[in-house]
This record gives structure tokens, sequence and C-alpha cells, in this order.
């Protein structure tokens, strides 16, 4: 009776003990899948968030200081062009001059204005006032900053109405640009020069989950598996306006939404050619790189991601756009930076790996999630115009 009782005792603690784990994972799981939610699925357009401050201001050159809410691995002591922001006015910062652990000196200067058109104003960046970098570099208006004419137009799609800002060309094949996650049109003004330069008329649109424009029925970004359909959209537009031929520009969650159009879409035999810059290939492989950048070893990358399967429906295989590149067959000119924190570099250079007939890779040396241009503007711009010409011929 005592060996009895014994084992009794001892199969009650196994179980107490089980059941005690089974109730941590839950709870672990359901935490860890709320956080990707509000991080990677939910919808959110805050406003910029001045981080850095101005400390000193001479002929043409910028001090820039670090405030708490700065990044100290942060773009405002990396090399490159960008805008510098604040909440009147806009101009650029290049050239690093000078650099301590918590302030910079760059050259600043405001963005070069067509030849035909008025004069830049005067803007000086306020000593005192709190700003920060811009990886856009333009402040917003193709017309004033590029001095590309544009119009708003719309087209729908199953969502309802959507704009678009078209740029007319000469050509009949048409760029169409796909913005990333939480970002918008603006994104396309470092490469609307490079492509108007060759001719091609340029959309660049908007698709559901942007800033008061129609939602996802589900209310969540689906990385492509559903906006595609909005991209198809803008396609047809293009098309029964004069469009032949499309070359796609993705970036970032663009780039997946790029990449399945030409998956699921029977107007991707009109893609003659995609950019596609720091695109998002595999979601499931990004997540993974969030919480090793937020400092969460993988197994918990593991059951954030299988509790947010059940719980918010996300379809893990659907999102590793990588597993059908075989099925590719345009052109794709690539670029990606080797210090990307938010998407892996390692997916582009999978891709490249896979599909070296039909890929040109540009992987960027220390630039940043979506800064190739920003890192080698020049380098980028001539790798953009030498793709499309070819295309073109």
């Amino acid at each position: 009776m005592t060996f009895t009782r014994h084992w009794k005792k001892v199969a009650l603690t196994l179980a107490a003990a089980l059941l005690v784990a089974v109730v941590v994972v839950a709870v672990a799981g359901w935490y860890l899948s709320n956080l990707l939610r509000d991080g990677g699925l939910v919808p959110e357009h805050d406003g910029p968030e001045y981080d850095l401050v101005v400390a000193a201001v001479s002929e043409g050159t910028v001090t820039l200081r670090t405030t708490s809410d700065s990044d100290e691995d942060g773009d405002w002591w990396r090399t490159g062009l960008w805008g510098l922001e604040w909440d009147s006015d806009y101009v650029q910062v290049g050239t690093v001059l000078e650099r301590t652990d918590d302030q910079v000196v760059r050259e600043f200067f405001v963005p070069t204005r067509p030849p035909d058109s008025r004069p830049p104003p005067e803007i000086t960046p306020p000593v005192g006032e709190k700003v920060r970098l811009d990886s856009f570099a333009y402040s917003g208006d193709p017309r004033v900053d590029l001095g590309l004419v544009f119009e708003e137009v719309f087209y729908s799609s199953p969502l309802g109405e959507f704009p678009a800002w078209l740029a007319r060309g000469t050509s009949d094949t048409w760029a169409i640009f796909v913005h990333g996650k939480g970002s918008d049109q603006r994104e396309a003004l470092r490469m609307l020069p490079t492509v108007a330069a060759v001719g091609l008329p340029a959309l660049v649109i908007t698709y559901r989950n942007d800033e008061d424009l129609p939602e996802d029925p589900d209310g969540y970004y689906a990385y492509g598996l559903t906006e595609w359909e909005d991209l198809e959209a803008a396609a047809e537009y293009a098309i029964e306006n004069g469009a032949e031929r499309l070359v796609l520009v993705g970036y970032s969650m663009g780039g997946g939404i790029v990449t399945n159009f030409l998956y699921q879409s029977p107007l991707a035999d009109r893609v003659v050619g995609t950019i596609l810059d720091a695109p998002m290939l595999d979601f499931s492989r990004t997540v993974d790189l969030g919480a090793r950048e937020d400092g969460y070893p993988q197994i918990f990358a593991s059951l954030a991601k299988t509790f947010a399967g059940f719980r918010f429906d996300v379809d893990w295989d659907k999102l590793d756009y990588l597993a059908r590149v075989e099925e590719l067959d345009t052109p794709i000119l690539l670029f990606h930076g080797d210090e990307d924190d938010v998407v892996p570099v390692e997916t582009s250079d999978a891709l490249a790996e896979a599909r070296p007939d039909i890929v040109t890779y540009v992987r960027v040396v220390g630039a940043r999630h979506v800064r190739a241009w920003n890192t080698e503007g020049d380098a980028y711009e001539a790798a953009v115009a030498e793709f499309l010409q070819g295309l073109t011929r």
C-alpha cells in the first residue's frame, strides 16, 4: 500500500507540473503573439518622432545632438543623404564632418530645385529645435521637391477607391511604385527622378490599411496575401490608360506585395521588370529577426508565431515567397543593405542565389532597412537607370 500511495503522489505531482507547464506556455504564447500582432499586423500611422536636437548651426553645417529617444545605432551618424525635418520645415543633410558619442556635425542644404523653378528659400534649422532624420530625403511633393509634373488619380480595387500619383512620361512602359508597411507615397521620391529621366510614366499607389483609406476586412496587414489585389487594380488602371508593359517597384512589405502579384495575377505577363528594395520575402524569418533584435530567444519567436497562426489566421507557409521563386520569369533588380535590422538580408541573398539568371543583386555595405539609396545614391541611381534602359530598348 505504501508503494502504491507513493506512485500516486508522483503521478499527481507530474500531472500538476505538466498542467502548470501547459498554462505557462499558453500564457506566454498568448502574450508573445499579442506583441507580434501589435508590432507586425495592426496598422499604425503615428506622427514623426523628433529624436534629435539642433545644437548649433554655421555656414552650411548643422550640429545634431542625441536625446534620450535617439537610437545610438541610428541614421544620425551614418554617411549618406537624408532629410532633416522639424515641425515647420525640411532641409537635407549630407557628409558627416565630425562625430562624437552624442553628436554629429553634418553638411546641410535645401534640396536642389529644377533649373526652371523658383530658387529654394533660405531655410536654417533653429538652434534648440527638436528634429529627426528622414530616409525619404524629400518633404513630399514631387512638383516642389523634384520638379516633376504629376496629378492625383484614383483607381478602384475590391475594397474601394484609392488615390495615386501619376507622373506622365513618353514610354508605353509604366512603373508602378508600392511603398512599405506603415509608409506612404513619399517612399518613391528617391527613385522617381531616375524613372522620369528614362521616360517611364510613374504611378505611385496607395493600398488597403493606408492612413484614412479602406481597411482590410480583418483589420491587419497581410504582407501581400491580400494587398496584391490593390496592386492588380492599379495595374488595370495603368493598362486602361495606355500602359503596354509594366515595371513594378516594391519597398520592404511592398516587395512582398509585388512578388505575390507576380505569383497570383493574370496581369503578371505584362510585367517586364521588377525592382525590389529590402523586400519582405519571408514573414517568418522577418519575425525571427525582429525577435533577435528585441532580445528574445528563438523559442519565444516560434511560440509567438504558433499562437499567431491560429489566433490571427497568419499563414506562414503562404508568406514564404522564396518557396516559389522558380516561378518568377522577369528580370529583377534587387537592393538590400547588409545592416538591415528589419528584414533579414539573408532572404535577398537566398533569392539572388536561387535565381542568378534573372536577378541583378546590389548588396549595399553599411545600409540599414530601405536605405541603400541614402547610403550609395549615385550607384543606386546608376543601377536603376541601366536596368530600365535595358528593359525599354
